[in-house]
């Protein structure tokens, strides 16, 4: 599984995980294989609300090939976009860190977002 996981600053496993992926520095790209994490790199997030607004991630992740986004939460059209474009958006509102969040992730401990964690704004 190809993973994104919204971050702040740099990115990277002890990165702090942004609590809002549309608002985050970067997404910090890992690979979950067998349970077990590999860092790939990152990506960029634009500033919010540019060209494309909270699509824009949609975009970006799926033109790069992720399988997967966790999130504490997001609105429902990006949600939607995700489905769309075939990425799972799973819910994590417990993990501080990337690599925490990753490792419930390759335990198979989180579970897909649904409607109730939407945010509305």
């Amino acid at each position: 599984m190809k993973l994104a996981v919204p971050s702040v600053g740099e990115g990277g496993l002890d990165a702090q995980r942004s609590a809002h992926f549309g608002h985050a520095d970067c997404f910090t790209i890992l690979n979950i294989e067998d349970g077990k994490v590999s860092v790939e790199g990152t990506i960029a997030n634009p500033p919010p609300h540019e060209e494309g607004g909270c699509m824009r991630p949609v975009g970006i992740l799926s033109e790069a090939g992720i399988d997967a986004i966790v999130a504490v939460g997001m609105g429902m059209r990006p949600m939607q976009g995700f489905a769309a474009a075939g990425i799972t958006v799973l819910h994590d509102a417990e993990s501080a860190t990337v690599g925490a969040a990753a490792e419930r992730i390759a335990a198979g401990q989180l579970d897909a977002m649904g409607p109730e964690h939407a945010c509305r704004h």
